[in-house]
């Protein structure tokens, strides 16, 4: 029904230029029967079977077969002369009809006399960019042909009208529009990495140069390694590497947030810097969130005076409107906090800024105080807070359902000091997935016969699956769906207010 839904006819108020085109038949080399034109206007998840990407827009189809194609495919030249990346020999549209050649995509253009193969998404995006004119040339800086250090043979600048799959072989982001490759390796470079020079000083390790080479380091700002054969910046006196978006994003922050002059978070002023190793909180007096002093954090500049405040504490809001207590706004406060008036929220006690209201004697830690309601529950009449980080306070707090102790993650409705763990939100006897058209009954433990007891999959994430877990069941297809794929979990960061069935069933309906 989705599939059908998606593919019908556009209406009369929308798409109105789609209309304009009347329904083209072509007969098209890779399929036995004609393919119609029509619109996609809906969300589906029908693959066109050229470049296996999802459809969209305007399509070609055969009304026998599920064979589907985008426009731009079904209407990709037979052959293409001087490509960019092979312009010594032709290339030739061929059809991989079982998908051994050309990993997912079945399009590819071939040459007949070396056997170079590109799929067709890349064939039919990347070309020579428009030649300038006079105006743009004084206004534009690009090259059409440059020498980087990151590869040994000359780049050709070239453009790219859909998103490649291919990415920049110096911060392995994905490309699309403007970029240099070297036709010979097919090493690609985005304009910006193209202007990335060897050796840079960087605000957060202003001791050494750092020199941008192939890295097997880990990133010390993000703590990712950097990627196989990626590009990153090291320093060769100590252990402190940035991968390549880290450094260009970092160099271009601390430019201009260098320094910090806020008599509301310190007396003194404060620079940036990034420290790699933990400092503990009673010696450093970090703000705000008591975590350890890591990444990037604002140092005082006074030689008599440790303190240290975390760039994302220094960003915190004066004010907040906070909906567990709507009376009054919450003002962040750097008075040393009541000790005796533990935080509204978790039941801690806090060293640190707090969040008060000086009319009703309350206090929240700052990051208590960023937590919002996210569930509706049908058991109480307010919506609930998950909890992740629980201290001893909460953790001996009795869940209102189960009357077991907390311990783990939960929802708590603060005001009511009403707790309840996940485990003990129902779940629906029956779902509805947009993967399936029939009903889904929860079942306790399904085996298919037809597999091994080891070779048990789930229908909607095609991984393996437990047998003797709980599954959303169809007795009729013998379609099977792990709990979590069907009732995904309620995200703690969502900032939006949900109902109990919204927040289980996201997308589906039951």
């Amino acid at each position: 029904m989705g599939c059908a839904a998606a593919t019908l006819p556009p209406p009369e108020a929308e798409h109105k230029d789609e209309q304009e085109h009347e329904e083209e038949i072509i007969q098209h080399f890779a399929h036995e029967h004609p393919l119609a034109s029509f619109h996609v206007n809906a969300t589906n998840w029908i693959c066109c079977e050229a470049c296996n990407w999802q459809i969209s827009g305007r399509v070609y189809g055969c009304r026998a077969c599920i064979f589907v194609l985008h426009e731009s495919c079904a209407l990709a030249p037979r052959e293409i002369m001087n490509h960019p990346f092979h312009p010594q020999h032709p290339l030739t549209l061929l059809f991989d009809g079982k998908n051994v050649l050309l990993n997912d995509s079945r399009f590819g253009y071939d040459c007949n006399e070396c056997g170079f193969i590109l799929d067709v998404n890349c064939a039919v995006s990347i070309m020579h960019p428009p030649p300038r004119n006079d105006q743009s040339r004084s206004t534009d800086d690009r090259r059409d042909q440059i020498h980087h250090f990151s590869h040994p043979h000359q780049l050709t600048f070239l453009h790219a009208k859909a998103k490649l799959l291919a990415t920049c072989d110096v911060c392995e982001e994905g490309i699309s529009g403007d970029f240099y490759c070297c036709p010979d390796c097919l090493f690609l470079l985005h304009p910006l990495c193209a202007k990335l020079r060897q050796e840079i000083v960087h605000p957060l390790h202003p001791d050494h140069p750092l020199i941008c080479r192939p890295s097997h380091l880990k990133c010390s700002l993000c703590s990712n390694d950097i990627k196989h054969d990626g590009f990153g910046f090291e320093c060769e006196e100590c252990p402190f590497g940035l991968d390549v978006g880290c450094a260009l994003l970092t160099l271009s922050a601390t430019k201009e947030e260098l320094t910090l002059n806020s008599e509301l978070l310190h007396k003194h002023p404060m620079r940036i810097q990034f420290l790699t190793e933990e400092h503990d909180c009673e010696s450093g007096g970090i703000v705000c969130c008591e975590c350890p002093a890591e990444g990037l954090v604002y140092v005082c500049t006074d030689d008599d005076c440790d303190m240290m405040i975390h760039k994302t504490c220094a960003e915190l809001p004066r004010e907040s409107e906070h909906p567990v207590h709507p009376q009054h706004p919450l003002l962040l406060s750097n008075e040393p906090p009541d000790k005796s008036n533990p935080c509204f929220a978790c039941l801690e006690s806090s060293r640190r800024f707090t969040y008060c209201c000086d009319y009703c004697k309350i206090q929240f830690h700052a990051h208590c105080a960023m937590r919002r309601p996210t569930l509706k529950h049908p058991r109480h009449e307010h919506s609930l807070s998950y909890f992740d980080k629980i201290g001893r306070e909460l953790y001996r707090a009795q869940c209102n359902v189960c009357y077991d102790y907390c311990r783990i993650d939960f929802y708590r409705c603060v005001p009511c000091n009403y707790n309840l763990h996940f485990s003990c939100l129902p779940l629906p006897p029956s779902a509805k997935h947009e993967f399936h058209f029939h009903q889904l009954v929860l079942r306790d433990r399904v085996v298919d016969e037809h597999y091994d007891y080891e070779e048990q999959f789930c229908d909607v994430c095609e991984t393996l699956r437990n047998p003797e877990l709980g599954v959303y069941y169809c007795e009729d297809c013998n379609y099977a769906a792990d709990i979590d794929c069907v009732i995904p979990k309620v995200s703690p960061t969502s900032q939006n207010s949900t109902t109990f069935t919204e927040a289980l069933c996201s997308h589906h309906s039951f």
